[in-house]
Formats: C-alpha cells, sequence, structure tokens
C-alpha cells in the first residue's frame, strides 16, 4: 500500500546571518576610517514553531499526520479497498478502526553562520558597508511510526493473502520516502549543507547629531547570491536567493548614561520568478512534478517598529537591550496554467515580537588614552521570538569583533 503525505519543513526564517548590523545604533564612523569586522552567530529555536493562532509546538507535532482509516482512505486507493473488506468481517467495522499510527516527523535543524563586514566612512555623516554571510545548515530528520493498532489486525488476519499481509506490514517512514520519490521529491534525510548565503550593502546617512540628538536612515540592500529556491527539497531552507531593500530610519536620545533608539523599519521585497509544485486543488497536499511552473511570486513585505536602550556602564563596558514587532503581509503567486496558485499564499502572512539584550567590550576610548594597542569593540547578542504568528521561533546568538584603521 502507498502512502501519500505533505510534509512542507521548509522554514521563513529570517536569519540573523542577511543582516548586516546587529543591535541598531544611530552611530556612524569618522571621515576616512575603516572597519572590518566578523561575526560569528548560531539559530537555534527554529524546530518550534507559532502556529496561525500563536501558539508554540514543535515542527515534529505540527508535520506528523495521523493515518487513522478517514485519512488513509483520502490518501490510497488501496487502502479504500482494505477498509472496505476489513469492513466486510463481522459487523464491528474493523475497517474504520484500522489505525496505521502516527507518522511523527522529528526535525533537528541548526544554523551556523560567519560574516565577514567591512565599512567604511565616506563622509562623517555618511557610512557604507558590505557583508558575505558563510551559512551552514544542519538539521537531523527522523521519521517514526507511534500509536498504532496494526498488531491487532495482524494477529487476526496474517496469511489470508498477499496483498493484505503487504498492507499489514507497511512502514511509513519508508512508505513516505518511496512515494516522494515516485513524484520527484529529494529523500527526507539528514542535511549538512554550507554555502554563500545572501550579500549584504548597506548605506547609513546620518542627518544631524548632537550632544543629545541623532537621526539616521539606513538602506540595506540584500542580493540573490545565496541557493535558488528548491521545490523538490521540503527540508530545505529556502530563505535565499532573494532581493529586497530594508529602509530604517533610526532616531537616538542621550540622557544620563542611557541612550535610547526608537526605529522604524520597511522591507520592501522584488518582485521575483520561481519554480514551484502548483497544487492543482485543495485535496492536491503533494503536487506531481508535472504541476511544476516557472511562476511569479511577490513576497509580502515587512513593517518593523522597535527600540533599543543602551547604558554606558563606563567608557569600555556597555549594556543594551531591545524588542521588536515585526508584520509581514502575505505572498503572492501567479502562473499561466490556471492551478491554485492561492494555496501557495496560505498561512504565509506572519507577525513577530522579538527581544534582544547585548554586552558590549570598547577599546576606543583608552585606544586614545594610549592605555590600548588596538582599537576594537566585541559584542555578544542574543535575542528570541517570544510570540508571534505563522513563524518559526528564533533563538540566536551572535559574536561580533570590529576594528578600526
Amino acid at each position: 500500500m502507498k502512502v501519500v503525505i505533505i510534509l512542507l519543513i521548509a522554514s521563513s526564517l529570517f536569519l540573523g546571518a542577511s543582516r548586516a548590523f546587529a543591535l541598531l545604533s544611530t552611530e556612524t564612523l569618522p571621515e576616512g576610517i575603516n572597519s572590518p569586522s566578523f561575526r560569528y552567530g548560531n539559530l537555534d529555536g527554529i524546530g518550534e514553531r507559532y502556529t496561525d493562532d500563536g501558539s508554540l509546538i514543535t515542527l515534529g507535532d505540527y508535520k506528523s499526520v495521523n493515518f487513522d482509516a478517514k485519512t488513509l482512505q483520502k490518501f490510497n486507493a488501496d487502502a479504500r479497498k482494505l477498509i472496505t473488506a476489513l469492513n466486510k468481517f463481522g459487523a464491528s467495522g474493523l475497517g474504520d478502526k484500522f489505525n496505521l499510527g502516527v507518522l511523527h516527523v522529528d526535525t533537528q535543524p541548526h544554523v551556523n553562520y560567519f560574516a565577514p563586514v567591512f565599512a567604511r566612512g565616506v563622509t562623517s555623516k555618511w557610512t557604507v558597508a558590505a557583508g558575505v554571510p558563510f551559512v551552514n545548515y544542519t538539521n537531523r530528520i527522523t521519521l517514526s511510526q507511534q500509536f498504532s493498532n496494526i498488531d491487532y489486525y495482524r494477529q487476526q488476519f496474517s496469511g489470508l493473502s498477499p496483498e493484505l499481509d503487504e498492507a499489514l506490514n507497511t512502514d511509513l517512514g519508508k512508505a513516505t520516502n518511496d512515494t516522494l520519490a515516485q513524484k520527484g521529491y529529494k529523500k527526507l534525510e539528514d542535511h549538512n549543507d554550507s554555502f554563500v548565503g545572501d550579500v549584504q550593502l548597506v548605506s547609513i546617512y546620518k542627518f544631524f547629531d548632537d550632544s543629545k540628538n541623532a537621526l539616521i536612515y539606513q538602506a540595506q540592500i540584500n542580493l540573490p547570491t545565496g541557493p535558488q529556491y528548491d521545490c523538490d527539497d521540503l527540508a530545505a531552507l529556502n530563505n535565499f536567493g532573494r532581493t529586497n531593500i530594508n529602509n530604517t530610519i533610526a532616531y537616538s536620545y542621550k540622557f544620563w548614561k542611557m541612550t535610547a533608539v526608537p526605529f522604524a523599519s520597511y522591507i520592501l521585497n522584488v518582485p521575483d520568478q520561481i519554480t514551484e509544485r502548483v497544487p492543482s486543488n485543495e485535496d492536491d497536499t503533494l503536487p506531481d512534478a508535472v504541476n511544476k511552473e516557472r511562476i511569479h511570486r511577490q513576497i509580502g513585505n515587512s513593517q518593523i517598529v522597535g527600540s533599543n536602550l543602551f547604558y554606558d556602564w563606563n567608557d569600555q563596558l556597555s549594556l543594551g537591550t531591545g524588542y521588536e514587532y515585526g508584520n509581514k503581509e502575505a505572498d503572492s503567486y501567479s502562473g499561466s496554467r490556471g492551478l491554485r496558485y492561492d494555496m501557495l499564499s496560505k498561512y504565509t502572512a506572519s507577525n513577530f515580537h522579538k527581544v534582544k539584550a547585548q554586552i558590549v567590550y570598547s577599546t576606543v576610548s583608552s585606544y586614545f588614552k594610549k592605555k590600548s594597542l588596538l582599537p576594537m569593540i566585541a559584542s555578544l547578542e542574543i535575542s528570541d521570538y517570544v510570540a508571534g504568528v505563522n513563524v518559526e521561533r528564533q533563538l540566536a546568538q551572535e559574536l561580533n569583533l570590529m576594528l578600526f584603521f
């Protein structure tokens, strides 16, 4: 008996590796000063997802499928024949009670990245930068069959016919990968992929800066240098190869030893084309290869508002904390074959609440006092999505080392 399911493991991550700077401030480089920096980070928690009602569940629970009689009949004609035949044995509805159990999909995705960034102060008000993320994506995937009543049916009906014996010895994990292979999908297996992500170009212009106030505009361009969308790999990240512009306005106000930095961002995504498997109808949960089509994609634009707060402990040590709220519009798709492009947009509108904390060590002040050999800034940032809708949880940790010359 063949088993067909849908396993959309691909995520909609907004990777920390794709952002050229950490906790946002209004600082720019002095004219003519160069600043190479090196960012090391990892992203955990992406095996959990905030669903459309805001609940946080693991992707294993979210993607698991209960193969009871009703589900089996929906997916497979052979299953309908088996259940009908079993129902003929007495009046107890043996077929309707048949259950192959739950196919539990356990995923353990993890992202590490290294991103060298080079920045230069063009003028005292204008800084430009470029960053290249090198990403390593791992994911341990395990398929397991749980809570089945198939042992009872084996004891009662084994040996009656070869076809029935084959059905009663179905391995859901193997049957799933066999079905995926027949439809042209890649096998669900562990991932360990290293690649260059999307290159970032950044421009920061400071409108004014006095002893207490500053205002900047930051434009961040994402270039599609990373891996392209792969509709045949259900466990791919599929979050790279995109073009967008992140426009940010940030204002800072200094008081006592603290600096408050409220900001607002608008991420504008440039329309593109991808090869996608498009459903023929609402029941087409795993489209065949014949439904592959080069279609137009418009990723929904995002709006983000938030604020950071920095506390200068002394000339060398400072602490920071922050909060962000982001809202992403639904994606839209269109093509020429009249398929159900609207199904691709389902659950693509999302929002998140993010909290951040940062500790910064700087030798810049002590360097000018001739107490340090090199001017540098080292920072450690931790952030987490504490609530959201239709978005993976993202627990990120990043170490950033910045030099000046």
